[in-house]
């Protein structure tokens, strides 16, 4: 009689193994698709950070850039109605226009330190997508 139960243990047996090879095998497809995502998805999301000069002596092109720079006084056009600040932007020997939709920010002025990120387009216009202003000195502690 124990004999006849130990035989049918033996397909239990395995059962249980080709589950876990079943679930060893899906989880490690999983884990190969999420790197794979990861992996393509980064260079996209990521942007090179570039000097004014530097994106001018680059030139236009699809690849999204950081760029710092203050902004040139009295280059601030806004249109408050349709939500487009146009700007421009200067480093130590060269200026950048662009031009961004969406909210002004309340401390965009002229003089301000600026980072903008986007596309240098072909119509020598950086396209901004992201614009962030750096902390003025006044907020450092001396």
């Amino acid at each position: 009689m124990n004999q006849s139960s130990s035989v049918s243990n033996l397909p239990a047996r395995g059962i249980v193994a080709g589950g876990r090879l079943k679930f060893l095998g899906g989880a490690a497809i999983i884990l190969v698709v999420l790197a794979w995502l990861i992996f393509a998805n980064i260079e996209g999301a990521t942007a090179h950070y570039l000097t004014v000069e530097e994106l001018l002596a680059q030139g236009p092109s699809d690849q999204m850039v950081r760029v710092s720079g203050l902004v040139v006084s009295n280059t601030i056009d806004w249109d408050p109605q349709r939500l487009i600040l146009r700007f421009e932007i200067a480093g130590e020997e060269g200026s950048l226009p662009g031009v961004y939709e969406g909210v002004r920010p309340d401390m965009f002025q002229d003089g301000a330190q600026t980072v903008v990120e986007g596309r240098y387009a072909s119509s020598d216009l950086f396209e901004a997508s992201t614009l962030l202003l750096k902390c003025p000195s006044k907020y450092v502690e001396d």
